[in-house]
Order: C-alpha cells, then structure tokens, then sequence
C-alpha cells in the first residue's frame, strides 16, 4: 500500500469526516420528516396506512434513490457536465500547465496579483488542494498579495465547477461565478498589498518558518508539509510510463474520485434540502424581499463545508422549492463564502500561520462575500427573475402591462419571474419523460402589438426551444398555437403575425382557435410537438369539453409539450377559465389582475450572456444527444 501523505491525508481525513456529518444530518433529517409526515411523495394513501414507520423509511429512502426526482436522477442530468469538466481538468493536470503558471508568479511584481487571480479560477484545486501550494510559494520568497490572491480565487471556480454550474443554473450563472471568483481574488490580493509591511517583511510561519528541501521527501523535517503525493496512483503511473495519454487516463480516474465525492454530496444534500427543509426557512434565507438574508446566509456558510462544484445543485433545489423566486444575491453569497472558507483549509491556515494571517484570510473572505453579494444583486442581477433561466436567454426586457397573477402549490414547478411578487411566468419540467409545461399570465406578449417589442421575439423563441428540448417523443419542430377565443374576446388574427414572426425559422407553425377548430382531436394534434394554448375568450367558464382534454392527455402522452398563457382575470373580462382546466392539474392557477410597468426588466446583460451561450451551444447539444444515447443504450 502506498505511504499516507502526511499533510494530506489530515485534510482529506477532516474533509471526509465533515462530509459524513452532512450525509449523517440529511438522513437524519429524512427520519424526522417520516416520523413526522409519513413519505414526502404521497403514494395511495389507503396502501400505506398500515406500514410502520420502519416500513414507510424504507419506502421513503427507495424514491429519495430511484425515484424520478430522486438521486440517480440527478446524477444523470449532472453526468456529462462532470465527466467534461473533468476531462479539462486532467488535461490541465497532465501537462502541469497550473504549475507552470504558478512558478511564473514570482517572477513579476504588483501585476502577479492578476495573474495570480486568473490562475486560482482557472486551476483544478479546492482550498485544500491550494492551500500547500501557496505555502510552498510564500516560503520561495512569493509576496503575500498575489499568494492571498491565488488562495482565496482557487476555491470558487475550476472547469469542472464551470461545467457543472452551466447545467444546474444556466450560462449566465456560470459566467457570473467565474467574474466574481476572478473578482475575489483581485480584491484579495489588493487589500492584502495594502497592508503589505505587516506580512512580507516578516516570517510568519508559527514555528519560524519551513526547513529547506523539496516537500515531497519522504525526510522532508516538516511533517505538516511533508507531500507524498507521488505516491498517488496517477504519480505513481507517471513515474512508470512516459505517455503523455496513459499519464491523462489516470488523472482522470483519479480525479473522478476526488471531485466526484463533493458533487455526490452535493446532489444528496441538494435533495434533501429540496424534499424535508422546511420551506418557511428556507424562504427567509433565500426569497426575495430581504436585505438582510445575505448577511445570515455569508454567516451561516462558514461552519458549512461546502466544495465548490456542489453549491450550483444545492442553489437549484433550493430555487426550485420556493413558492417565487430566488434572491439572486442570497444564493451568490452561498456559492461564495461555502468553498472559500472550508473548515479542512481554515485549520491548516491556524495550525501554520500566525493569527494575523487567519484573521487577514476570514477579514477577506467574509467581507468580499457581502461586497460582491450585495454589488451583484443591487448593480447587476434583476430582482424577482430568475437569472440564467434558459427562457430568458437573450433577452434584456419584455413587456409588460395588464396580467392575471400565478399562483404555484408544487414544489417541482419553478417560478422565473414575479414581479413585486407575484408569479409572471413558470416552468414545470417533469423528469419521468412526461409533459413539461410553460405558464405565462399575460396575453401581451403574444399578441400581435407586442410583435417586435422590446426583446418578446427572442423570448418566444426561446419558450419554443425550451419545449422542444424536452420533448421525449420525435422532435419535428412544429407548433400548433391554439386560442379559445369563440365569439368574445382576441380572435386568431390578434396572435399570428407576433408568434408567426418570432418563431418561423425554424419552426413550423399554425394558429387557429375555437371558432374555426370547434374540437381539439388526437388527429389534429399528432403531427406537432407542441400545443401553445392561448386564453383569448373572454369567458365564464372554462370552454374544453370532455374531448377536448381527452386529446390533449393523449398529445401529453406522446411526449407533447404545453404552452398555456392567459390573464386578467376581470369582472367584465376573465382571460384566465380556460386554462385552468389544465393548470389545475400541474399545481397552477391564474386569477386576479395585476398591473406591471409597460418595460419589464429582465436582464442587465442578457444579450452578453445570450452570446456566450450561442457559442458554447454546439456542446451543450453534443452533450445532450450523447445522454441520450447513453440512456438509450442502458435501457
């Protein structure tokens, strides 16, 4: 067996611990929701009235596995992201371009503060990967500004992170990470400069300093530096072959593990929150509304070991299980403070360093945490919508006006937009290949005087793309629109032209409503993949017979994705009964009126971000076709 590496054997040691205690506190979480609650995913309620409580945990951790929201699950839609993040992270590795740049450090002056930074987001190490790599460097002379600037931007972004972020949040997220990590690091290395004739002029290693000689001997005198990293199976594998490709295999098996257990955490616990949190907490923290979340949640994330490639999973359960949207600003908070102060780096930096040193790192961590925290969500992110939603790439604003308001009572449905609170647009995505649904509560975007306004084309498009891409029967890109307007109310021609326009190319498209279309059939709606059902009557009550939503559970059935969008909901004028006969069913009801600004504000860089996006999708969709694939092949 290979010698224990005597500095990271202790780290990974405490990190493995601390990762036991958060699974020990999800299961036990999930125990006290079953004592409680019985299961969490309901059931026939008549079969599992006379089950134990031994029986009902059994029954509650075997959905929390296989579930179709449940852990396999998850791993599945993260897979592909993480084996491509870890496939850059090994090439890295393989041919040491990270130490190469590093080296380079010392070689420069106040600048190597921005390079230190741009290498720290850019490396594949954590906080504990980074922090004797740093130390190593101090004690080769490294001033402590460009080395506080490397040891606090290494733990916020990687490629693998990057990959990873852009599945579970969008691009925009993505790129919102990496500019704050690099940022981070900046403003680290800054201040520390600053206070430079209290650090680089003195030694302050708490025993006096580090012995001469390479930490990698095995008789290197410091045994909290002493590395046998090349005991490792990839090093060991590199002193024995000189094949630059088998040398990069083994990096990234190696890899596999070293990351993949934070991400597998990361899912388990992004479950658990989703499922047993209760949802009053986690809206305090998270929802919209409060100044002061961010400071209970920068708090709140120091005890908390959390790597960086699993805040994006946990932020998207945590969004996903609120009633409206998420403070943007709250979950950016998360994102940092978690990986920057891991417990495993921030007792090594105490046991190494004198206590000025501990004190200058947390002083940077906590107060670069509220600053670009509070910065992003007042300067950059738009509250009350949800930034990196695929529905809103592209698009900058879109308008607004007179709207009925949604109201959400599912978990699994995602509000993206809610102006002052007040549920504007909703995404239901079923993970069991079943019907994913768009709900929109105003009419204007739709209809013909917004043709061309503002940013709606790109925004309708992109309804049209996000239907598609979850379309689990043959995509033909074709969309039927179909308004219910009879005899009162918008008729067909009030929608063609807008919803022609944006989506002809390259969609297929035909409007028609209830007046020329009396009765939706099986036959009419089998050669579309998706039905968008406009509320243009103006009715009492809902007009869908018995066979009309017969058919349209069998357009469902055969892998058919919804649009449905309507609203107000007046007195003289109720543009809402329509669809309401189908909401119902997903835990949506449009009702009542509300009044938004003609401009509705939705991103500050959405054509920016819609840009980067346009470029990375060509892998995005060779991602998504090799899932596909892969689950076909396994099936």
């Amino acid at each position: 067996m290979a010698e224990q590496c005597a500095t990271h054997h202790k780290q990974h040691k405490t990190i493995n611990l601390t990762l036991l205690i958060m699974l020990a506190a999800g299961l036990g979480l999930m125990f006290w929701y079953v004592w409680n609650f019985g299961v969490s995913y309901g059931g026939d309620k008549a079969a599992l009235a006379g089950k134990s409580f031994t029986q009902l945990l059994g029954l509650e951790f075997w959905d929390l596995l296989f579930g179709g929201h449940g852990f396999l699950a998850m791993i599945n839609d993260v897979l592909i992201y993480f084996m491509i993040g870890i496939l850059v992270a090994s090439w890295i590795r393989t041919y040491k371009f990270h130490i190469r740049l590093r080296k380079t450090l010392i070689n420069y002056g106040f600048s190597a503060i921005f390079l230190a930074a741009f290498i720290g987001v850019f490396s594949p190490l954590c906080a504990c990967g980074i922090l004797t790599t740093v130390v190593t460097l101090v004690a080769a002379g490294l001033p402590w500004a460009p080395s506080m600037a490397l040891l606090i931007a290494a733990p916020l972004m990687s490629p693998t992170t990057f990959f990873l972020t852009v599945n579970d949040l969008g691009i925009e997220w993505a790129v919102v990470r990496t500019i704050v990590a690099y940022s981070m690091g900046v403003f680290a290395g800054l201040l520390t400069w600053s206070m430079r004739k209290y650090l680089d002029d003195q030694n302050l290693f708490v025993d006096g300093g580090i012995p001469e000689g390479d930490v990698h001997d095995a008789d290197y005198a410091d045994e909290r530096l002493r590395c046998t990293c090349r005991e490792k199976f990839s090093n060991r594998v590199a002193r024995k072959y000189k094949n630059k490709f088998i040398i990069f295999w083994a990096k990234f098996l190696e890899m596999n593990w070293m990351i993949g257990k934070y991400v597998l955490v990361g899912l388990f616990v992004g479950s658990i929150v989703g499922r047993y949190m209760p949802m009053e907490f986690i809206a305090s923290l998270f929802g919209t509304g409060d100044d002061w979340n961010i400071l209970w949640v920068t708090l709140g994330s120091v005890p908390l070991f959390l790597h960086q490639v699993s805040g994006s999973t946990i932020v998207y359960h945590i969004k996903t299980s609120l009633s409206g949207t998420m403070d943007n600003g709250a979950a950016l908070a998360f994102m940092i403070g978690g990986p920057v102060t891991a417990i495993p780096a921030m007792l090594l930096l105490w046991s190494m360093f004198k206590k000025r040193v501990f004190i200058l790192y947390m002083a940077i961590s906590l107060l670069g945490t509220l600053f670009f925290a509070y910065t992003f969500k007042y300067f950059v992110f738009v509250p009350h919508v949800d930034s990196g939603s695929p529905v809103f790439a592209s698009v900058n604003n879109l308008p607004g006006g007179e709207r009925s308001v949604l109201n959400k009572s599912q978990k699994d449905l995602q509000m993206v937009a809610d102006p002052d609170g007040k549920g504007m647009i909703a995404l239901h995505q079923d993970v069991e290949g079943g019907t994913s649904v768009v709900f929109d509560s105003g009419l204007t975007r739709f209809a013909n005087n917004s043709a061309g306004k503002y940013d709606n084309g790109s925004y309708l498009k992109n309804l049209a793309k996000w239907l598609e891409d979850r379309a689990s029967g043959e995509v033909t890109k074709s969309v039927l629109v179909y308004n219910t307007y009879v005899d009162k109310g918008m008729d067909k021609n009030s929608f063609t032209q807008n919803i022609r326009q944006a989506l002809h190319n390259p969609y297929k498209v035909t409007v028609t409503d209830k007046a020329t279309t009396p009765e939706l059939t099986a036959g009419i709606l089998k050669d579309y993949n998706q039905l968008w059902i406009i509320n243009g009557g103006a009715n009492a009550k809902g007009t869908f017979t018995e066979d009309d939503l017969e058919a349209i559970n069998s357009f469902r059935d055969n892998g058919g994705n919804i649009l449905l969008a309507a609203g107000p909901a007046k007195p003289d004028g109720d543009y809402t009964q329509d669809v309401n006969q189908l909401a119902a069913e997903f835990g949506v009801s449009f009702s009542g009126v509300s009044q938004t600004n003609e401009k509705l504000s939705i991103s500050n860089f959405g054509r920016f971000f819609g840009k980067i996006g346009e470029k990375l999708q060509p892998w995005f969709e060779a991602m998504k076709k090799l899932r596909i694939v892969t689950e076909r092949e396994s099936a």
